[in-house]
């Protein structure tokens, strides 16, 4: 059983909302029978559902009927699959929305990274207005702050599906470009029609993702790949006069003032190196270096 194919059943059932009463057929399937009541909520009888409608039960908490959240995190962690890293998809999510991480009151299935602190969960029982007891099966947008933990069941590996690049582009050693200080090696540069194997959940919600070709696998712009939904290169707007340096040729030529109020591309924020904590960014067809 894949991630993929979970999160396609999962996504199946957005908009499938109880009786008001807990009354729902997911709660139908784990008793054997019609339920209502305040003592049947089912955030973590929809995981349940999910993987025991695919015939992959014993992927969650190996096979044991279980509809408490503490329960999920006991069992999943004793078998070492909880983590509190960067999720990926198809990880479920456990929750203290309080911000305290001393209750466990609400699961969800990561159906989205967007980015190193916010995703997208499909979850059962909520709302927008009521996160742990809403009633319908939602997409909801987290932030890891949220999470207790992360808990990764033992997927099989995903078929693997190379993407053929839309342009000339190049796969590099880190998830940011640096022409200057060249920090991030410029690992394959790579022709328009060339295909690469994109890896499944490394979309890193800033105009980036981890794809391989051949034996190298490093980063790449996801404007080369062709498909659908990966995030992009953000854009934002200048919120004072900014000193930023000219990149022309792949050197640094002028020092230019930009003005407050210049809107921008950002493209990456270089993490390593001469130039560490430095945006390399385009506005008005040039590109430039400068802290922002």
């Amino acid at each position: 059983m894949t991630a993929t194919k979970i999160l396609k059943k999962a996504k199946s059932y957005i908009g499938t909302k109880d009786d008001g009463n807990n009354k729902v057929i997911f709660n139908t399937e784990y008793y054997g029978r019609a339920v209502s009541g305040d003592a049947y909520p089912w955030c973590v009888v929809f995981i349940w559902y999910l993987f025991n409608e695919l015939g992959a039960s014993k992927l969650f908490c190996g096979g044991k009927k279980v509809a408490s959240c503490g329960v999920v995190m006991s069992e999943m962690s004793a078998q070492k699959l909880s983590y509190k890293t960067k999720p990926k998809k198809g990880d479920l999510a456990i929750y203290d929305f309080s911000g305290n991480h001393k209750e466990h009151t609400h699961i969800g299935i990561v159906s989205e990274v967007l980015s190193s602190t916010e995703f997208k969960a499909i979850e059962g029982n909520t709302s927008s207005t009521n996160y742990t007891n809403g009633g319908y099966v939602l997409e909801q947008k987290r932030n890891i702050n949220q999470v207790n933990c992360f808990i990764r069941p033992k997927y099989s590996a995903e078929k693997e599906k190379t993407v053929a690049l839309v342009e000339n582009g190049a796969i590099y050693k880190y998830a940011y470009k640096d022409v200057i200080g060249k920090s991030s090696k410029n690992l394959k540069s790579l022709k328009k029609g060339k295909k690469v194997t994109p890896v499944d959940g490394t979309d890193d919600g800033f105009g980036w993702s981890k794809v391989k070709y051949g034996d190298i696998t490093g980063w790449i712009m996801n404007k080369h790949l062709d498909i659908k939904g990966l995030s992009e290169f953000k854009k934002y707007t200048l919120k004072s006069d900014t000193t930023a340096m000219l990149v022309e040729n792949k050197k640094l030529t002028d020092k230019v003032k930009l003005k407050k109020g210049t809107k921008y591309t950002l493209i990456s924020e270089i993490e390593k190196g001469e130039y560490k904590g430095y945006c390399y960014f385009k506005t008005d067809g040039k590109h430039y270096y400068a802290k922002l």
